[in-house]
């Protein structure tokens, strides 16, 4: 039944210590062991769900106006999800503010994650190193969102704030089985794209119980796939490069999917990059 079997030294150890019988220390032993070799509970089931079966993820980031307010593309929120709602796309990262708004019926076969963190905005004098946790695990739960998304940032004067509120807050998502991804992001934004922090970064947001990692392009992108436990989702590349280009390049360094934005809700053919992604992603 099990790939391995409690050994009967291990078994003998429990009775001894603890004065039990035997068959009631292997019935223990068993049941440990089953649910360490992937007995289904309510977070992997969510955590399941949320990819496709061959394990890959391609959402569209529309989150950018909790920053940015009013960005073009995104004018009319529901006119830019709805204009995505046939492709290959699998779901949406939203605000908590465009949850009520949307007609379930429409996006029913679409995964929606909730943007969770808060920075501040691009009106504000500085970049904040340390965002703030805004939506409760209920919170969640009421909107519908089927995961949530947290940033963080490292490389500032708060890293153990970030941390730690990060770390607080998987734990409370996960208690309420809803499936975290944690962006990272460093405290001067153009080292966003540095190799050595991105690998850490993806490495550190693992450690501290993310489901899925979003980070942004950088060179040797198979070491940050490689140094990270749990599934890795592009943000983004340079905004010179060619985004076609940039995903193949991750996806052969073994990405599990894609969290585009501008490079989705500012293309003159959204429809068709997002064809041309999807192929790339899961051929």
């Amino acid at each position: 039944m099990f790939l391995f079997s409690p050994s009967s030294e291990q078994t003998f150890s429990l009775t001894a210590r603890y004065c039990v019988p035997y068959d009631k220390a292997r019935m223990y032993l068993d049941e440990q062991l089953f649910k360490r070799q992937g007995a289904v509970n309510g977070l992997e089931r969510k955590r399941t769900a949320l990819v496709r079966r061959d394990g890959t993820l391609f959402l569209a980031a529309f989150d950018h106006p909790q920053i940015y307010g009013v960005m073009r593309g995104l004018e009319d929120p529901l006119a830019a999800i709805g204009a995505l709602i046939d492709t290959d796309i699998d779901g949406f990262i939203l605000n908590p503010g465009i949850f009520p708004l949307l007609d379930a019926a429409v996006v029913r076969d679409k995964k929606l994650v909730l943007r969770a963190s808060l920075g501040g905005t691009m009106m504000g004098t500085t970049f904040a190193d340390h965002h703030s946790i805004m939506a409760s695990p209920q919170q969640a739960l009421d909107l519908g969102a089927d995961g949530i998304l947290i940033m963080m940032v490292l490389g500032g004067s708060k890293d153990k704030e970030s941390m730690t509120d990060v770390a607080r807050a998987i734990e409370g998502f996960h208690r309420l089985s809803i499936p975290v991804m944690v962006e990272v992001l460093h405290a001067d934004f153009s080292q966003n794209n540095d190799p050595a922090f991105i690998r850490n970064g993806a490495r550190i947001a693992a450690e501290l119980g993310a489901d899925f990692v979003k980070a942004f392009y950088c060179q040797d992108f198979e070491s940050v796939v490689a140094g990270c436990p749990v599934p890795i989702v592009l943000a983004g590349g340079p905004k010179e490069a060619n985004i076609l280009d940039i995903a193949q390049t991750v996806v052969r360094a073994g990405a599990s999917g894609f969290a585009f934005g501008r490079n989705l809700f500012q293309h003159e053919e959204p429809t068709t990059v997002v064809s041309s992604l999807s192929q790339i992603l899961r051929r």
